[in-house]
C-alpha cells in the first residue's frame, strides 16, 4: 500500500481517538451575547381584554425596599399526568416537585424517576413574587383546588389549577397553570388587575426574588456538554458559562431557561409579551435563569403576560414539535446536518424493530449500500496497486536520493495503469464524517440514553462493561487486514497489522452503540471483500 494511503488512514485514526476530546475546541459554544435591555410601549387596557404590557420598565427595587409578608399555612397541590408528577404549592404558586415518570437516574443511583428539581430545576421555581411601587412582596396564594388536593389527568385530558392573591395595594394578582396529559409543556397566564390606584412594577412569575431556575455551576458536565443558562436570542443561541458575565434583554428572547445535556427548562414568552430576563452563570454558585413581567397599570386595567414552560427531556421530535427552535438545545456538534438525518432514521427503524441496538444495525447495512460503489473502486485500486509494487520499489530504489523525480516517476506510473493512490483509503475517510454523527447521536441523543440491546449490553449510549465487542471488532478488523492485499514494504505491513491494536484501545471507552456500528461494519466489508476475491480468482 503506497505510504500516502498509510498516512491516510493514520490520521483517520487519530482524528477518531481525539475527536471526543477536541469536539469542545472544533466546535466551541456560542459566542456570549450581551443583549441590551429595551422597552415595549402600548397602552392598557380595560377589563375583559388583553394587550402586551405598556411601558414596560425595567424592575429596580430601592437599595433597602420594604418587605411585605403575610404568614399564611402553606398547601400543596399535586399533579400527575402520563408523562410527570408535578407538586405546587400555595407560597408562590411554585413547583416543588417535578418528576419525569418516563426517565430514570442509571441503575447504580437506584433506577429512580428524574426529578428536574433537584437538577436544572429549584424547588421554588416558577414562583411568583411582585414588586410595587418599589415594595417588593412574596406572594402567598389561595388556590381554586381543594388544599392538599391530587388532580390526575388520563390521556387526553386538560385540566387548570388556579391561584390568586390580592396585594395591600389593590392589585389583584392571578396565576393559572393549564396542564395537557399528552404533552410537556404547561401554559402559564398571570394577570395583574388594578383595582384601586396607578400601579407601577413587575411580577417575576419564575422566581421568588427575581431568580428562579438553578442549575449546578454553569459549564461542561463529565461528558463535556454545556450545562447552565441557554438563552435563543433571535437567530443567536447563547450558552452561558461560567466565566460570562451576567446576562439580561428583553422580549426579543424567543426563550431561555437551563439546560443539562439531557434534559431542558425553558420559558417561551406568547404574544410578544413584554418581559425582561435575565441570566447568571453562577461561577461559585448555582446558574440562574429568570423572567419578569412588567407592567403600569390605571385603576381598572388588567395586563396579562401568557408562556409556555417546557420541562423534559430533549427528545427531538417533542422539542421540533413546539415550533419554537427548541430542538436547536441539542448539542449534535459539528456535523449536525448528518446527526439529525441518522437520528431521525434511527427512531424510523426502532418504531419497527423495537430495538435501537437492531436500529443501528439496520442503518449499517444502508450505509454500506450506499457506500458500495466506493467500496468496489477501493478494493479494485487495491488490487492494481499490488500489481504494481515490484515497479514501485524498483523506482524508489531507483530515486532514493532524488525526491522530485521519485515522485514524478511514480504519478507516471500511476497514470500508465490508471491507478489513484488515493482510492484504497477514500471509503475509510468518506465514512469519519458518518461514524463522527452518529458518535455524537449516541452520546446526546436522549432517545438512545439507557437504551438495551441484547444480552450484556443494557445501554447502547455506554460502553462495553466487559468490552467484548471492541475485542471483536479488533478481531473484525485483524481479519479484514489479512485478507487486504499486502504491501512489499515490511514496515509498511507490521503498521497495518498494528492498526487493529490501536483501534481496539480506542473503542474500549467509545459507547456500545458506536462500537456496534463498527463491528456490523467490519463484518459486512469481510463479506464482500470475500466475494469480491472469489470472483476475481473465478475470473
Amino acid at each position: 500500500m503506497e505510504k500516502r494511503v498509510l498516512l491516510a488512514i493514520v490520521i483517520s485514526a487519530v482524528f477518531m481517538f481525539a475527536y471526543p476530546h477536541i469536539s469542545g475546541w472544533i466546535n466551541p459554544p456560542k459566542k456570549t451575547v450581551t443583549v441590551d435591555k429595551g422597552e415595549k410601549s402600548g397602552q392598557p387596557i380595560p377589563e375583559g381584554g388583553y394587550a402586551p404590557i405598556a411601558a414596560a420598565p425595567t424592575i429596580k427595587p430601592a437599595a433597602t425596599p420594604q418587605k411585605i409578608k403575610e404568614e399564611i399555612k402553606e398547601e400543596f397541590t399535586r399533579i400527575e399526568t402520563p408523562l410527570y408528577i408535578a407538586s405546587f404549592t400555595n407560597k408562590g404558586g411554585a413547583i416543588t416537585k417535578w418528576e419525569l415518570k418516563r426517565h430514570f437516574t442509571p441503575k447504580k443511583d437506584g433506577s429512580r424517576p428524574i426529578n428536574l428539581s433537584q437538577t436544572i430545576l429549584t424547588k421554588g421555581s416558577l414562583t411568583t413574587s411582585v414588586v410595587i411601587n418599589n415594595v417588593s412582596k412574596d406572594l402567598y396564594f389561595k388556590t381554586s383546588n381543594t388544599i392538599n388536593a391530587t388532580i390526575d389527568l388520563a390521556a387526553g385530558e386538560k385540566k387548570e389549577l388556579i391561584y390568586s392573591a390580592v396585594t395591600s395595594e389593590g392589585v389583584i394578582i392571578e396565576k393559572k397553570y393549564i396542564f395537557n396529559a399528552a404533552v410537556y409543556p404547561v401554559e402559564v397566564e398571570i394577570t395583574a388587575t388594578s383595582a384601586k390606584t396607578n400601579a407601577a412594577g413587575g411580577y417575576a412569575p419564575i422566581g421568588k426574588t427575581v431568580t428562579v431556575i438553578n442549575a449546578n455551576a454553569a459549564g461542561k458536565d463529565a461528558t463535556g456538554y454545556h450545562n447552565g443558562p441557554i438563552i435563543n436570542a433571535g437567530k443567536k443561541l447563547i450558552r452561558q458559562k461560567s466565566n460570562d458575565a451576567q446576562m439580561s434583554g428583553s422580549a426579543n428572547a424567543a426563550w431561555f431557561g437551563t439546560e443539562d445535556k439531557y434534559f431542558l427548562a425553558v420559558f417561551i414568552p406568547k404574544d410578544n409579551a413584554a418581559v425582561n430576563w435575565t441570566a447568571d452563570a453562577g461561577a461559585n454558585a448555582a446558574s440562574k435563569a429568570a423572567l419578569v413581567a412588567p407592567f403600569n397599570l390605571s385603576p381598572g386595567a388588567k395586563v396579562k403576560t401568557a408562556f409556555k414552560a417546557f420541562m423534559g427531556p430533549k427528545e427531538h421530535t417533542l422539542l421540533e414539535a413546539e415550533k419554537a427552535g427548541l430542538e436547536d438545545a441539542i448539542e449534535y456538534g459539528v456535523f449536525s446536518f448528518l446527526a439529525q438525518p441518522s437520528l431521525t432514521a434511527l427512531n424510523f427503524f426502532q418504531k419497527y424493530v423495537a430495538n435501537y441496538g437492531l436500529a443501528i444495525i439496520i442503518l449499517t447495512v444502508i450505509i454500506k449500500i450506499v457506500f458500495y460503489p466506493l467500496t468496489a473502486h477501493s478494493l479494485k485500486s487495491m488490487k492494481e496497486m499490488q500489481k504494481v509494487q515490484p515497479q514501485l520499489l524498483a523506482i524508489r530504489e531507483k530515486f532514493k536520493d532524488n525526491k522530485e523525480k521519485l515522485n514524478k516517476e511514480m504519478m507516471e506510473l500511476y497514470k500508465r495503469y490508471k491507478i489513484n493512490p488515493l482510492g484504497g483509503c477514500l471509503p475509510m475517510v468518506l465514512q469519519i464524517p458518518v461514524f463522527l454523527a452518529l458518535y455524537e447521536v449516541l452520546y446526546v441523543a436522549i432517545e438512545l440514553r439507557q437504551a438495551p440491546f441484547f444480552l450484556w449490553i443494557m445501554d447502547l449510549s455506554e460502553k462495553d462493561p466487559y468490552y467484548i465487542s471492541p475485542i471483536l471488532m479488533g478481531a473484525t478488523m485483524f481479519l479484514q487486514q489479512k485478507m487486504t492485499p499486502t504491501t512489499a514494504d515490511p514496515m509498511q505491513a507490521k503498521i497495518m497489522l498494528f492498526m487493529p491494536v490501536i483501534f481496539t484501545v480506542m473503542f474500549l471507552s467509545f459507547p456500545s452503540g458506536l462500537v456496534i456500528y463498527w463491528l456490523v461494519n467490519n463484518v459486512l466489508s469481510i463479506a464482500q471483500q470475500y466475494y469480491a476475491q472469489r470472483g476475481a480468482v473465478k475470473a
